[in-house]
């Protein structure tokens, strides 16, 4: 039985914290690490992604993380599914910088 990329999601989570306050810059710290926590990876400053098997696992994701959001920042996720992040197009310039994330191994049991 094969992955179907259909019901593969990837949620990308895009924000924007002002940091112009000690408490401010300790929110968004927090809320950083706690994205961390949760294996999104960073592919730019203020932007993650990470990939869930199901819609269901990523919302729920998303409902976890709400309560952590910094009272001024802006969060935006976006929920797309594995094909739809396969068709992505990145560009990179001439420094070395991390490359796309593929989508993890998984096991098949039986």
């Amino acid at each position: 039985m094969g992955v179907n990329g259909w019901r593969v999601m990837w949620v990308i989570c895009v924000y924007d914290c002002p940091m112009t306050e000690k408490e401010g810059r300790h929110d968004y710290s927090v809320f950083r690490r706690c994205l961390l926590q949760e294996n999104f990876v960073q592919l730019q400053n203020s932007l993650y992604v990470h990939h869930f098997p199901t819609l269901a696992v990523g919302e729920a994701t998303i409902v976890r993380l709400r309560p952590l959001i910094p009272k001024d920042a802006q969060v935006a996720f976006f929920i797309v599914t594995d094909k739809q992040y396969g068709m992505t197009k990145e560009f990179f310039g001439t420094k070395p910088t991390r490359k796309k994330p593929n989508m993890p191994e998984q096991v098949e049991l039986f």
